[in-house]
């Protein structure tokens, strides 16, 4: 009997610590998520200033790594930047604001506007990544710290 005590605490340390894994491995996914983003937005001013391009072939000539990074699961690629953003499982509420935002002002305006607006959400971006990389460590060691305590807890609750 006393052996399924220890493997049942076993196994709740164990649900801790992955519990804890993996809120840090999203907290990281939304941070290189936001990043992948960022990329995105400099690729799509860099073919507006240069080919005048719409977001449609933008978006096609993207490589398909970089749609990856940004969270797009499906295999069909979006052909606006509306179906790009819903497609895309972002991780991060802050930064899928910051894109619903870019994505009702494309198109909207002249080049030189676009351009504009372009560098503006590319500042914001930049901007949203500092502030996540600056509570990652924080926010990892927090996640660390409960989970793996509420599974000690859990395991002395039950002892």
């Amino acid at each position: 009997m006393y052996f399924y005590r220890i493997a049942g605490a076993a196994i709740l340390v164990f649900s801790g610590a992955m519990g804890a894994w993996f809120m840090n491995s999203t907290a990281s996914r939304a941070l290189s998520q936001t990043e992948a983003f960022i990329v995105f937005l400099r690729y799509a001013r860099i073919q507006i200033e240069c080919f005048a391009m719409p977001a449609g072939e933008i978006i096609a000539r993207c490589e398909r790594e970089l749609l990856g990074r940004c969270g797009l699961v499906s295999e069909i690629v979006p052909q606006t930047l509306d179906e790009l953003i819903e497609r895309c499982e972002v991780k991060d509420k802050e930064t899928l604001e910051i894109l619903e935002g870019f994505v009702a002002s494309f198109g909207k305006g002249y080049r030189e506007e676009q351009l504009k607006e372009c560098d503006y959400y590319i500042e914001l971006l930049c901007e949203r990544r500092e502030k996540m990389a600056d509570e990652l460590p924080r926010k990892k060691k927090l996640n660390s710290t409960l989970c793996v305590c509420w599974a000690l807890a859990l395991v002395i609750l039950f002892f």
